[in-house]
């Protein structure tokens, strides 16, 4: 094994002495040699067309007081005492509101928890009528209230 590493040794140093690169330092790497250098990158901008503009983004809807929603969704979603959804205190869910319910808005829009939030009244299931918080849409984006 030992006398295999020491001919290694010497056929890549016949080698590499053949090839000049025993003429080769550190400092003649480092000093003036020019290597390869890639192209500077320059981001191209598309402008917009005139007539044309980015889609409104997801939770953009504005609804007015006294104004007419309902659940956009296939899901029951939870009519809240206060805005947000985030460590909220038991009991914060003042009921739930159906698919395809109605509910009235009370007022203006809220953030919380990065979501906008309508204080609306409803008439639930069991037929009392509260009032509470509704998001606009969830965090990924799909829209819960809007109108009818």
């Amino acid at each position: 094994m030992v006398g295999f590493g020491l001919l290694l040794f010497a056929s890549c140093s016949v080698g590499a002495v053949a090839l000049g690169l025993n003429r080769l330092n550190l400092a003649d790497l480092r000093a003036g040699a020019v290597g390869w250098t890639p192209a500077p990158y320059t981001p191209a901008v598309t402008p917009l067309p005139a007539a044309e503009s980015p889609p409104a983004p997801a939770g953009s809807l504005r609804f007015a007081a006294g104004q007419k929603v309902r659940n956009m969704t296939n899901s029951r979603v939870n009519l809240r005492r206060s805005p947000g959804y985030l460590s909220k205190p038991e009991g914060d869910v003042v009921g739930v509101l159906q698919p395809a319910a109605a509910a009235v808005v009370l007022g203006e829009k809220q953030l919380a928890d990065s979501l906008t939030w309508w204080q609306v009244r409803a008439t639930l299931d069991d037929g009392r009528e509260a009032e509470g918080w509704v998001a606009e849409a969830t965090a990924s984006g799909v829209q819960i209230l809007g109108t009818e």
